[in-house]
Formats: C-alpha cells, structure tokens, sequence
C-alpha cells in the first residue's frame, strides 16, 4: 500500500509539471480566444494569461466585478472538452453544471481526470442586459483512474443506417482497481445538411443499462452522442465522451449493385497470418471513412483478436477474434453466422450489406484466410425481401500483391466473381483447434 502510494504522488507531481508544460504553449492563443471581452467582470481564479492545473476533484472560480458596474444576477456555467489528446484541450465545450450564486466566487466538485475545464459567468446588469465571460481552461491531469474507449460511436463522423444502435466501450483501471459504479448519458441533435457539424446539442439524458453496453433506438436525421463516466475502488473517476454519430435519413437509392471499395481502403497484410488482420483493417477503413494500412495496426488487431479466440492459436486468429476486432475498433455490432450452403450466405449477406452499409468478412480456403466481401450484385433490392438473386459478389484479398498462389490467392482488390466462381474459395469451415464452425458456410456478418 505503501509503495502505490508513493507512486500515484509521484505521477500526479510529474503530470503536474507537464501539464504545466504543455499546456502553457499549447493553449495560450486559444484561452484568449476563448475568452471574451468584458467591461464588468475578470477572472482571478483561473487566473488570465494562465493555465491552471488542478490536483484534485475540485476547484475554486472567483472574479471580479469593476468598480462602479451593477450586476442583478449571475449564473456560473462549468463546461468541460472532450478527453486531452496529444495537441492539448479539445474545445467541444459541454455544460455540466449551470447555477445561480451569489457573490463572486463558486466552488466545484467531482472534476475528472484528462480532461479541461473552464467557467463561463453569465451577468445580468442593472439595464437588464446579459453578458457572459469565459475563463482560461483547467486541464486536470491524467494517469489516475479508470480509463475506456468507445466501440461505437467510436469517432466523429460515424453513420448509422439502422434505427437501432448498440452504444458500447472498453474500459479498463490504470491500477487494476475494481471499478465499482458507473454511468452513461445520452445527447442528441437534430442534423444540420446530413451532418452533426455544428448541432445544438440537448442536455444529456441518463439511460440505464447494465454491464459496458445499452441498445438504443434512434431517430432518423438525428445525431447522438454519448459520456460514460467511471469511478474505481480506490475513488478515482474519468469520464470519456464518445464520437458523433449521425443516423442516415435512409438508404442510398438501390441500383443493382452495391460495392464499397475503395482504393484507399485496401490493406495488404504485413505477415503471411495476418489476413483476418488486414482485412479488419480494409472493413473499418471502409466503415469509418479511413485509409489506414498501416503494420502496427494490424499487429494490434491481431492481438486483440488472439485474446478473444476460441481457443490459442499460434498464429493468425479465428471468427471470434475477427469478430471481437471489428467491435472493438468501431465495426459496431458484427456476429459470426454459419450456413448450411453458400446460396443462403451470400443472400444473408447482401441483406445486411444493404440495410447496414457496410461490408462482409468471408472465410474462405476452408476457414485457412479471411476476405472481405464489399459489393454485390443482384436482381432486386436485399433491403425489401428476400426474392432475388446474387449475380455476382466483389472481393478483395490482402494478399495480394503477393504472387498468387496454387491454390488462386489471391485476386486482385474489388475482383468480381460470380456465386460459381467464388465457390471454388468459398468452402466449408474445417478446424482442427476450435471444431463449432466445422462443416458451415461461415461469415463476418454486421
């Protein structure tokens, strides 16, 4: 006990220092940009021209008003940013407290750790006008308490085509504390021109839910995001916010064929085991909007998936793990799902390419390597039944550019085959590790 002691001191003396360090640089020009001009009221706590750093879960704001002014009433609003990220304070300020006080200072409690803060004092004068001033930012600092990261919505920008959304995170405790309560909140926003760029955000809604998950059902044309906030045994707390996620008016008009690649998405694997890796990488390149094709990424999927596999491997991963990646890294809400023949998986899968907008993990090569389906064609719409037919399907392998092998992997990105071609890739699931997939059609399936 007492060595931790010692070191959760140390820490928080250390990130102390570089707060101080960084944030001076970093947020100087934008604390003064964010603070806005006031003829009556100054801040000396925080005080202007610099960034104050706070150790602990509280802080004192206090002001001043000039000499001669008169002020009928003042309101304090405490806002906090999203989590620091390595540029310093992200300022997408959100209200968390708002309240009406007397004199002219206000106390706070239960601020979170890698985070900023800031108070803005709204003042009605004695001509019955309002003016508001904004304080420079407190970064409070980060090392203590539980962390956790969205799954989904996992970054700024994600879209929804389904009216139901599966609102998740990983969370884990810096120390190995247990963490023993939690709390989740919802805000949503009417779109602006199909996007959540520059929306009104309402006051956060509580919702209840248990474990690191909750189902919501969402609106169309709607924006939503999400803060979860943690605390530990040891009475540490954080917070994280999640990304925006703008929930489609609908889906895009039905043509024939759907085909998602991207130039830009396709990822090559770095090592001969690493397909289900580098094929993750091309499903959320394709689902987030990214064009990471990156080595360490792939090493870090094929981590995350190793650690949820059915079983060891030693090398490469299993459905499971292909699963456990893509819903960890922002793929939302993937599944394993068997068939008994490939007519049924491919139709399966075009249905939910259709309603999702988003790709299908194939197990081909009797489950030995994993490709990704991004397209398909067919004789009518998946979205509205099930009477239709797959004429052909677009796959992408990672591969290539290797030389193709005997067997014919693999083919070049966004290669079209139909159900008959891909039959000779498209086998029956064999394992000699994990036997529950054996002798089914298996797909990656959101």
């Amino acid at each position: 006990m007492t060595r931790r002691r010692h070191f959760l001191s140390t820490m928080t003396s250390l990130t102390a220092l570089v707060l101080m360090a960084g944030f001076g640089q970093i947020t100087a020009a934008a604390a003064a940009t964010a603070t806005a001009a006031s003829p009556i009221a100054t801040f000396l706590a925080p005080a202007p021209g610099l960034v104050s750093v706070t150790q602990t879960g509280s802080f004192g704001a206090s002001w001043k008003i000039a000499a001669g002014a008169t002020v009928s009433a003042t309101t304090v609003v405490v806002q906090t940013s999203r989590p620091i990220g390595v540029n310093g304070c992200d300022i997408r300020w959100v209200p968390i407290q708002s309240v009406a006080v007397s004199g002219t200072s206000y106390h706070v409690d239960g601020l979170l750790t890698n985070r900023c803060y800031r108070f803005v004092l709204v003042l009605a004068t004695g001509s019955g006008s309002q003016i508001s001033t904004s304080s420079p930012f407190i970064p409070a600092p980060a090392g203590l308490g539980p962390t956790a990261d969205f799954t989904n919505p996992f970054v700024d920008g994600s879209v929804s085509y389904d009216t139901t959304a599966r609102i998740g995170w990983a969370e884990r405790d810096t120390f190995g504390s247990t963490i023993v309560s939690r709390g989740l909140s919802e805000q949503s926003a009417a779109a602006i021109g199909g996007s959540c760029v520059g929306v009104k955000w309402a006051s956060p809604t509580k919702l209840s839910f248990t474990g690191s998950a909750v189902t919501r059902t969402v609106k169309r044309s709607f924006c939503y995001r999400y803060l979860v906030t943690l605390q530990d045994a040891a009475g540490f707390r954080s917070s994280l916010t999640s990304g925006a996620m703008f929930v489609a008016s609908g889906l895009p008009s039905w043509t024939g064929t759907l085909d998602f690649y991207r130039p830009d998405a396709f990822a090559s694997q770095a090592t001969l085991t690493w397909c289900v890796a580098a094929s993750s990488q091309m499903m959320l390149n394709i689902i987030l909007g990214q064009s990471d094709t990156s080595s360490p990424s792939q090493a870090r999927y094929i981590a995350y998936g190793q650690a949820n596999d059915g079983a060891p491997y030693k090398a490469g991963t299993d459905p499971a793990g292909w699963v456990a990646i893509l819903n960890r890294y922002g793929g939302s809400s993937y599944s394993v799902q068997r068939f008994t023949d490939a007519a049924s998986a491919l139709k399966a899968a075009a249905i939910r390419m259709r309603l999702t907008n988003k790709p299908v993990g194939v197990l081909v090569w009797s489950g030995q390597h994993a490709w990704v389906m991004n397209g398909f064609s067919a004789t009518a719409d998946p979205a509205t039944g099930t009477d239709f037919t797959i004429t052909s399907v677009d796959v992408s392998g990672p591969l290539y550019p290797r030389a193709m092998n005997a067997s014919g992997y693999d083919l070049p990105p966004d290669t079209k085959l139909t159900p008959a071609q891909l039959s000779k890739y498209f086998l029956k699931y064999s394992d000699t590790v994990v036997k529950t997939w054996n002798g089914s059609y298996i797909l990656i399936v959101p």
